[in-house]
């Protein structure tokens, strides 16, 4: 069973808001054996939904549209499936009662009568009762379900599993399970080079990559008839390539590389601390963003400038003048300073140039992060790339993935 998701709204293409909906939806309907293999998204134009909406019709075996169900003239869903399913609009009376006890409830003392064009549904559509104001809608078009929700996020999560995901799972044929295998530390390329054979003979399970902010992510997904089938048909897959990505692959069981360096701080009764530049507490910010941080997270600085580095983080002056605040020499020292200073085990640093400009003669993207383990000093060059953010984000999983690493060599 093949589906599209359908996002009405002119704010979406206008990037004024996100479209979460649709990351839902497409989530939730995995889950119940459904693939989505479209994602379209339209304006609030009647002209235009139309023609979306009959084309996903044709290809699809469900259409799920969230958006475009309230009051007002832009909201033309409804006209729109009335449309392109050649299907006149009715008024559900039943509807326009439970819209009346809606404003009752909320203790208005009207209700503007274009509250009533809600209560208009496609002839033979069945109404999905509102949980907010908007009602929805379910109706089959020539052997295609297709199903209206709100847009507003909440509304169209309880219609979601109230009503759409009981009747699909009814009518599909198994579940899709997904797992993820987070890279750090390496490109793309080098990931395909290890796994490449697995990725050649792929079927079930599936094998694709997503890159971005130094890091890597395998998703693996299966489909079978129950969850736990699926898995089964994971495991194995993942034990393989986990084998041969070897310590550039984080954890199992971890989401991120902040909460595998976490675990293992806490398996070891050992703790952490920072000094950071380029960064500006973003290092700090992952780490201490999990849940019980301060088991393991003693403390930090933000040494942006050098005379910050030499009097708080108690860096040689010559050090910095000789050398530079960018570079290998430094970022050692800052992370001892970081171990020394906050009375942990584990010491971070980052110092480099985000850009857009150039400092001290170094481009955008010249990175150094250090990590210091009990007397064990490591440093590394980050493959930094892209605007300003994009740098930041690299240099903060670099830095945390040496800490990691360092913990690994250790070994407890």
């Amino acid at each position: 069973m093949n589906a599209e998701v359908v996002a009405v709204g002119t704010e979406l293409l206008l990037g004024q808001i996100a479209n979460t909906n649709a990351q839902h939806i497409s989530d939730a309907l995995a889950r119940v054996g459904v693939n989505v293999f479209f994602h379209t998204t339209v304006g609030d134009n009647l002209v235009r939904m139309t023609d979306v909406i009959a084309t996903a019709l044709r290809r699809s075996d469900v259409v799920v549209i969230t958006g475009g169900l309230g009051p007002t003239p832009d909201d033309v869903t409804r006209e729109g499936v009335a449309a392109a399913t050649g299907r006149a609009l009715a008024r559900d009376d039943r509807l326009v009662e439970t819209i009346r006890g809606i404003f009752a409830k909320l203790g208005r003392r009207s209700m503007p009568e274009s509250n009533l064009r809600q209560a208009d549904l496609p002839e033979g559509a069945k109404a999905i009762d509102p949980v907010g104001t908007a009602p929805g809608f379910e109706l089959e078009h020539e052997g295609t379900l297709l199903f209206a929700l709100p847009g507003v996020p909440w509304e169209m999560k309880a219609m979601l599993d109230s009503d759409v995901l009981p009747r699909l799972q009814a009518a599909a044929e198994g579940t899709i399970v997904s797992s993820e295998v987070l890279v750090v530390g390496v490109g793309e390329s080098h990931v395909d080079e290890k796994i490449s054979d697995l990725v050649a003979t792929q079927s079930n399970p599936t094998i694709a990559y997503l890159a971005g902010g130094g890091r890597v992510k395998v998703r693996l997904t299966a489909k079978a008839a129950t969850e736990d089938a699926a898995r089964t048909l994971i495991e194995p897959l993942e034990d393989e390539v986990r084998g041969r990505l070897g310590a550039d692959a984080v954890g199992r069981g971890s989401a991120s590389v902040a909460e595998d360096l976490g675990s293992m701080l806490r398996e070891r009764g050992a703790t952490v601390a920072v000094i950071e530049s380029l960064t500006g507490g973003l290092i700090g910010a992952e780490l201490t963003r999990l849940p019980g941080a301060g088991d393991f997270f003693t403390g930090g600085v933000v040494a942006y400038s050098n005379e910050v580095k030499d009097r708080v983080a108690g860096v040689d002056p010559d050090l910095l003048e000789e050398k530079g605040a960018v570079s290998e020499e430094v970022a050692a020292a800052l992370a001892r300073s970081a171990a020394w200073t906050f009375g942990a085990d584990l010491g971070l640093s980052a110092t480099g140039v985000a850009g857009p400009g150039e400092q001290d003669g170094l481009p955008p993207g010249t990175v150094f992060v250090g990590a210091s383990y009990r007397g064990r000093t490591e440093v590394r060059r980050p493959r930094a790339y892209g605007d300003r953010g994009n740098v930041r984000a690299v240099t903060v999983t670099w830095a945390i993935d040496l800490g990691r690493r360092l913990l690994l060599d250790d070994g407890g």
